[in-house]
């Protein structure tokens, strides 16, 4: 491995620390409900009304949390699918 890729990969292995850091920071604040927490825990994993059933939660509730988080940078999107940036964050660290 060249002396540039390994600053490549040390740069990449920075970002995604303080890209964790960071998301971890918007869930601890932003997760402040179960139902909330259960639904960025299920994203990703499921259809939305399959969602809205386990969370007790609207699919218009469910939509408008998921543009919000979108907005805050704590999901991605993937076409019409919003998914979790690292699939082992929950917000409880």
């Amino acid at each position: 491995m060249s002396d540039q890729e390994k600053k490549l990969d040390r740069l990449i292995e920075l970002t995604e620390a303080l890209l964790r850091t960071r998301i971890s920071e918007l869930l601890d604040k932003e997760l402040n409900d179960s139902k909330k927490r259960k639904l960025y825990e299920l994203t990703g994993r499921r259809k939305i009304r399959e969602l809205s059933k386990l969370t007790d939660l609207s699919t218009g509730a469910i939509s408008g949390f998921w543009q919000r988080w979108h907005s805050m940078g704590i999901l991605k999107k993937q076409g019409k699918l919003y998914s979790k940036f690292f699939e082992e964050e929950t917000g409880s660290g």
